[in-house]
């Protein structure tokens, strides 16, 4: 019997904002999957072979006004999902939306000689995964359930709120690795992509069933849903470390670079002349990297990415431009983005010490000496924009003007000052739908109901 895998988001998704204003923390790419995914293929490799007829795919536990947007998947838990079976299943598997470990480390968790039944993994920040009976978990359930119903504005005033303690004990000395805020997701992403090139040393196929993406009605089959077939290329890297899926086009004028890391590249991606790419890297689907394009390693991009210029150890979501010359470095982009010729951020101080950020709760200290730009989606910038280290951008904010922006600016800000307009919201999805109408998409009623919710 293979068990029901459960991956939740808690109110740590506050530490990941701009970019979980408007999706969950387990849809937050980190390399070339999210944490649902990763959490879905490992349920299908280690269960595969059990002709239960049942689905793998994990039940999620979001923000309600997130849930919606579950396209294709299995949208978020209800009680009557997680009671449905619970005679046929033997132990529900929790796993948080955080959790960076690798497709093979959560799989070893699943086997019956991993983490035992009844204990749990946390940290510093809560829970990280636990292996549950059934009835437990519906307990833990409706603790997580009054984490969900407490008003948003609350989230961040009250981190305890998800009280997993009260139902689960017995901690493991096992560990899974867990990021603890945005600002941690680029110095992982180079571990997190050779655990992926692992992946597709044994599976070198999958599906994507992408967040909050709606296919036009004359886009029947968008390239995005389509399924990926890998193959180790040689002849593009003395390493050879080199990972291709189909109808990948690459100029024989660009230099790969896999000597640090493995470069892993989606169906459809264009490269043009005179690119340079270096691993640890993954380009997502349908994506096209403009010529002369210097892209350095530690870097992911999602589906159909148009991108120019210098990047680099920075992650990009889905459908995201930078088609211009200009620096991003240890950035965070959100999806639907569009960064104006010579956008350019810095991701290091003089004085070469520890970048402190505002997120949405006041100015914190990384720890870290690299950070750069934080940008929520549907946020677009002029041209000439320049940020300063470690700026956070909001969700559907219009940024321009002469002056270099605040370091913090909310969502739906129409300038980037601190005295700033708010960018109308019927102006905001007007914008959203041309944009998203350009690259095969709608904006469904549950996109348009996202705008409302955070506006």
């Amino acid at each position: 019997m293979q068990p029901l895998i459960i991956v939740f988001e808690d109110s740590s998704w506050a530490n990941f904002r701009p970019l979980t204003t408007s999706l969950p923390v387990y849809e937050l790419r980190m390399g070339m999957f999210n944490t649902r995914e990763r959490a879905q293929l490992a349920g299908e490799l280690l269960f595969s072979h059990q002709k239960t007829g049942g689905s793998v795919k994990p039940v999620l536990l979001c923000r309600n006004f997130l849930s919606p947007l579950h396209h294709g998947s299995a949208g978020s838990a209800n009680p009557d999902v997680l009671e449905k079976g619970k005679d046929k299943v033997p132990f529900h598997f929790w796993i948080n939306g955080r959790s960076r470990g690798s497709i093979a480390e959560i799989s070893a968790l699943l086997k019956n000689d991993g983490l035992p039944v009844g204990a749990c993994i946390s940290d510093e920040q809560g829970l990280v995964a636990a292996k549950m009976a059934p009835e437990h978990s519906l307990k833990l359930y409706e603790q997580w359930q009054k984490w969900c119903a407490v008003k948003p504005a609350e989230y961040e005033s009250k981190p305890a709120t998800f009280n997993w303690e009260a139902v689960l004990t017995q901690t493991s000395d096992l560990i899974l690795p867990a990021l603890n805020a945005i600002w941690e997701l680029a110095p992982n992403i180079s571990k997190i992509l050779e655990n992926d090139a692992e992946f597709l040393e044994e599976c070198a196929q999958f599906k994507r069933t992408p967040f909050g993406l709606f296919p036009s009605k004359d886009n029947s089959t968008p390239f995005w849903l389509k399924e990926s077939n890998f193959k180790l290329s040689s002849g593009f890297s003395e390493e050879g470390n080199v990972w291709l899926a189909e109808e990948v086009q690459i100029a024989k004028s660009a230099v790969l670079d896999a000597s640090k890391g493995p470069i892993i590249i989606d169906r459809e991606v264009n490269i043009m002349p005179h690119c340079f790419l270096e691993g640890p890297l993954y380009i997502g689907c349908g994506s096209t990297f403009k010529a002369g394009a210097t892209i350095y390693g530690e870097s992911s991009f999602g589906i159909g990415n148009r991108m120019a210029g210098e990047i680099g150890e920075s992650s990009f979501g889905d459908f995201a431009n930078k088609q211009h010359d200009g620096f991003i470095g240890h950035a965070a982009i959100g999806s639907w983005t569009n960064l104006g010729a010579m956008t350019t951020c810095s991701d290091l101080k003089n004085n070469y010490g520890n970048v402190r950020i505002n997120i949405g709760s006041g100015t914190v200290n990384t720890r870290q000496r690299f950070v750069g730009l934080l940008m929520g989606d549907h946020a677009k910038t002029a041209i000439g924009t320049m940020f300063n280290t470690g700026t956070c951008i909001g969700f559907s904010s219009n940024i321009f003007g002469g002056e270099m922006p605040a370091k913090h600016v909310g969502n739906f800000s129409w300038g980037g000052l601190g005295d700033s307009a708010i960018y109308e919201k019927a102006r905001a999805v007007d914008t959203a739908r041309i944009v998203m109408g350009r690259r095969g998409c709608e904006l469904s009623e549950e996109v348009e109901k996202l705008f409302n919710y955070i506006f």
